[in-house]
């Protein structure tokens, strides 16, 4: 998939939700994943940051066979602005 600006899910999109809506997204490669929800959403902010895990399976395609290598859709909560809850370490909680 060529997008132009982003992409979500496979469908090009002009800008991630970075700062604004219900469930906030960074983006890495011009693809936009949402934040973990112990994420405390930042009216105005960035929320989150950080990388894309690699996964197994269904871990970022439920259709992938299993011990095939994917990208995981959703952060760890160790790359939150802040914690919607607490932090225990580096994560949320």
């Amino acid at each position: 998939l060529s997008c132009r600006h982003y992409s979500r899910r496979g469908v090009c999109v002009p800008t991630c939700r970075f700062t604004h809506g219900e469930t906030r997204e960074f983006s890495q490669d011009s693809e936009c994943f949402e934040c973990h929800p112990e994420c405390e959403r930042i009216e105005g902010g960035i929320t989150c940051n950080g990388s894309v895990r690699l996964g197994r399976g269904a871990h970022g395609d439920p259709t992938a066979p299993p011990g095939v290598l994917t990208l995981c859709p959703l952060q760890g909560a160790d790359t939150c602005t802040r914690c919607a809850h607490y932090r225990d370490g580096p994560h949320c909680v």
